[in-house]
């Protein structure tokens, strides 16, 4: 198989993953703000757009809910890692992340990928994964988070 439809599978692998990390993000972020309303519900709180306090609420609420979207991103993998050694779309797709050094990921290394792979997706407003897959189709860059922590993609 050539090296481009093995771009276009990596790329396939991670929009995937998204699209998993979503579908359960999603319901934790109902029973995120379902318990925040419940918790502000009996108080009387109210908060309007002209009060004081509406931004850091808001920013508050939505710290808090990319917080939960990253910790269900690394739940996730955690959970793919102990069960496949793999993501689940990775092992779908046959995509084999390996090391530098040709051997399989350690656990570690893994979850410090992923991790730096969801942070900067969401730090940069999903700009990281934009910019990644084109660097990778159009120059064959690897992105940021591989050549960080020295890994590769290969053909299983």
């Amino acid at each position: 198989m050539s090296s481009f439809s093995l771009k276009y599978r990596r790329v396939g692998t991670f929009m995937i993953d998204m699209a998993i990390v979503q579908m359960f993000a999603m319901i934790a972020k109902d029973i995120f703000l379902g318990v925040i309303g419940y918790i502000t519900n009996g108080t009387g709180v109210t908060l309007s757009l002209n009060d004081t306090m509406a931004l850091p609420v808001l920013l508050l609420l939505i710290i808090g809910i990319m917080a939960l979207f990253i910790g269900v991103f690394m739940g996730y993998h955690w959970l793919c890692y102990r069960l496949l050694g793999t993501s689940l779309s990775r092992a779908l797709l046959s995509v084999k992340v390996v090391s530098s050094d040709d051997e399989l990921l350690t656990k570690q290394r893994y979850l410090k990928r992923e991790f730096d792979k969801i942070y900067l997706c969401i730090a940069t407003l999903g700009l990281y994964p934009l910019y990644a897959g084109v660097q990778y189709l159009t120059f064959t860059n690897p992105p940021w988070h591989d050549k960080k922590n020295h890994t590769n993609v290969v053909e299983r």
